[in-house]
């Protein structure tokens, strides 16, 4: 058998040509064009926050978080500053963040915007990884230490809270 013979044994059924007509040579078929999706943008939403009302330099990188709803409270301020030069800071060594009505994303803008190693928070709750942790445990994350404490009201009336206070702070700072 030559190369070409066992074709007819192959295909035993008739088989038909059937001729296309061509559109004329000034016609064209469109062809159907898949147009992708229309993406729609939701129109920016610029979140405007109003910044927290801070006091200090921050040249230590420690920030601490205090509670005082109109300004300064003069007793706390005092009660602060003894306890920061206890451990060799002043007030121009950390930033003192006021959080009364301060909201969470206020509070991620502060931390994320101020350069710090440490974080200390009297009474005030705001940030979300120091809320199961214990009083006067230092937590850590990363290079960054944190220290949650009672409010200075609190600590100023209460020797053991002072006690509890200055073993974290040695630990933390000395």
């Amino acid at each position: 058998m030559s190369d070409r013979a066992f074709l007819s044994e192959f295909i035993t059924e008739p088989l038909y040509l059937i001729k296309e007509e061509l559109p004329a040579s000034n016609e064209y078929k469109e062809e159907a064009v898949e147009q992708e999706p229309a993406v729609v943008k939701e129109p920016e939403v610029k979140v405007e926050l109003k910044p927290i009302f801070t006091s200090g330099d921050n040249l230590k990188g420690c920030i601490i978080l205090v509670d005082w709803q109109n300004g300064e409270v003069s007793a706390e301020k005092e009660l602060l500053l003894k306890i920061l030069g206890s451990v060799k800071r002043t007030e121009t060594d950390v930033l003192i963040a006021h959080t009364h009505d301060s909201s969470s994303e206020q509070m991620e803008a502060l931390l994320a915007e101020q350069n710090h190693k440490h974080v200390l928070d009297f009474g005030t709750s705001k940030i979300p990884n120091l809320q199961p942790a214990d009083f006067y445990k230092i937590t850590a994350n990363g290079p960054k230490k944190s220290l949650k404490a009672h409010p200075l009201s609190e600590i100023a009336t209460d020797t053991e809270k002072k006690k509890m206070l200055w073993n974290a702070l040695k630990e933390m700072f000395l």
